[in-house]
């Protein structure tokens, strides 16, 4: 191998290794995160609380596959007015997508980034209630009854 290859394969190693480390710090950190400001109500498993807290398991997946359900997650008031910056709120709802979401996340599921959730997490949803039902009912009418209307 020419040394100008060898040079330019171990570039490409490095830049893979490094972005494997840095993908790997946002997944430490996104549960951190989830942790400390989702966990308390959602519960560790995501499965929420029966009545009184909606399960984010394998539920923000058939969410995110509708346009609007996408925003309806970044706006719910626990989203939308939680301490985590914007990159922060990113970082957990993509976390909670590849780790808890894996059977309802669509395959043409794009990350959300930190200027998608500044556009539009704020003002945080008033009627959650009304908004969840019009989703749910839209996911029913494309075939999907996973999501419960009430949590």
């Amino acid at each position: 191998m020419k040394p100008r290859a060898v040079i330019v394969a171990m570039l490409a190693a490095l830049a893979c290794a490094a972005a494997s480390q840095a993908q790997a710090d946002d997944a430490i950190r996104a549960r951190q995160d989830f942790v400390l400001n989702c966990m308390g109500c959602h519960t560790a498993d995501g499965s929420g609380i029966p009545g009184k807290v909606p399960a984010l398991r394998e539920s923000l997946g058939h969410f995110v596959s509708l346009p609007e359900g996408r925003t309806f997650v970044m706006r719910v008031p626990g989203a939308a007015n939680s301490a985590l910056n914007d990159a922060e709120l990113a970082n957990v709802l993509n976390w909670l997508l590849a780790t808890m979401n894996e059977q309802s996340r669509p395959a043409s599921f794009r990350p959300y980034t930190a200027e998608e959730i500044a556009a539009h997490r704020r003002p945080a949803l008033t009627d959650v209630a009304r908004t969840r039902t019009k989703l749910v009912k839209e996911l029913q009418e494309n075939g999907v009854n996973a999501v419960p209307e009430h949590y």
